[in-house]
């Protein structure tokens, strides 16, 4: 679809689906590593006046959150879950090196729609331990290769800019007393139009 203007180039927007699965982990829950595994989807629009260059918006459901994993070998049988559920609002300057190569880079404010823990391995129930903030404000970073017409993968990479809650009380208070949420998303990406 596209747009005339009365000055150079026409506005093109295209639409894009996105289906796949997030690697995430919390910052300040004193656990490394990307150990919770979700569910990524949703939708972009392209909008551009050139080929080499565009602004992305998107709406993205992307499941967040860490898990401890129990430590059997040296007696440490505890195991708990966090599960953060978020409607991410991507808005990113995209580039085009190459007509099937793009790369972006933008902010990408993120909506809380549920809060889930699991401490007993029962399943889980809604968040009582922590207070998370309504709106999560990170940065986000992507790259992606359109291998066909419609068809590509996108790798992308977000990170709170801002604390999503205080950390949890601690016996040693340090300077990183606060949490942030990571995430790796891999997508499948079809092109509409």
């Amino acid at each position: 679809m596209s747009v005339a203007w009365s000055q150079g180039d026409p506005l093109t927007f295209t639409a894009q689906l996105h289906m796949g699965f997030s690697a995430t982990q919390v910052h300040g829950d004193q656990i490394s590593g990307f150990n919770k595994f979700g569910v990524s989807a949703g939708a972009t629009v392209d909008v551009r006046r050139s080929s080499r260059h565009g602004v992305q918006w998107g709406i993205l459901y992307t499941q967040k959150g860490s898990r401890r994993v129990p430590d059997t070998k040296n007696g440490d049988f505890n195991s708990w879950r966090y599960r953060f559920t978020y409607i991410d609002l991507p808005l990113t300057k995209v580039w085009n090196p190459q007509p099937e190569w793009w790369w972006g880079a933008g902010l990408q404010p993120s909506i809380l729609i549920a809060g889930e823990e699991d401490f007993y391995g029962a399943g889980y129930d809604e968040l009582t331990y922590l207070e998370l903030n309504s709106i999560d404000l990170g940065g986000v970073l992507h790259a992606g290769y359109q291998w066909s017409e419609n068809m590509g993968v996108e790798a992308r990479l977000s990170q709170s800019l801002l604390p999503i809650s205080e950390r949890p009380s601690q016996p040693v208070q340090r300077w990183d007393s606060f949490m942030m949420n990571m995430a790796i998303q891999w997508l499948f990406t079809w092109k509409l139009g």
